[in-house]
């Protein structure tokens, strides 16, 4: 059985079976498909707050962050028949879609050109570790765990994920090799998910 740590109340975890959480998700997903309004209230319901924290935490405005969810929610909605299983989870698929809208913010910001994500497969962000961090742990944790990572390795995660840049424009911006941004981002988000499991372990 696959389980894992959930935030139950701050400062407070318990262990959950994220199969039984997985074909939740899944059951609503196919309500949605089907047309049911009221599958798309539970999903927000489970899901809205975590979304509400990545996207706040990477566009730092509470009002853009409120948009660019309410954006991914519609976006599920109306994509719902389009979800593959077999490529991610619903809740990756969802901060997938959080995140694309917040680097479209971003790069508004910047007057750079926006290039619409949605149309990304969950596969192309599932096998990262960042989803996987976020959605298993709560943001306040997150970020705490960031303060603890060396400097270099903070910085281009800080880039990357809240910044909306892609590894070129952070090597760019940083006149640092692009094989050192990756390698800096890798071992960055391999020791925040080392950390996090730490604190989760001694908070158990």
């Amino acid at each position: 059985m696959a389980s894992s740590l959930i935030l139950v109340d701050r400062g407070t975890f318990a262990l959950t079976d994220t199969t039984e959480v997985g074909n939740a998700d899944l059951g609503l997903m196919r309500r949605m498909a089907a047309g049911e309004r009221q599958a798309l209230t539970s999903f927000y319901e489970r899901h809205g707050g975590v979304a509400l924290a990545y996207a706040r935490r990477m566009l730092d405005d509470a009002d853009d962050a409120e948009e660019a969810v309410q954006d991914a929610f519609v976006s599920v909605w109306r994509r719902a028949a389009s979800f593959r299983a077999e490529s991610a989870s619903p809740r990756t698929w969802l901060l997938t879609i959080v995140r694309n809208r917040c680097i479209d913010e971003l790069r508004r910001r910047r007057g750079e050109p926006l290039h619409s994500l949605d149309d990304m497969q969950p596969a192309a962000i599932e096998n990262e570790l960042w989803p996987e961090i976020w959605k298993r742990h709560c943001a306040d944790a997150v970020r705490v765990a960031l303060d603890r990572l060396p400097a270099e390795q903070r910085q281009v995660i800080d880039l990357g994920f809240f910044g909306g840049y892609s590894h070129s424009q952070i090597a760019d911006r940083l006149s640092i090799p692009l094989g050192t941004i990756k390698k800096r981002m890798r071992s960055g988000l391999k020791s925040l998910r080392l950390v996090l499991d730490e604190q989760f372990a001694r908070s158990a």
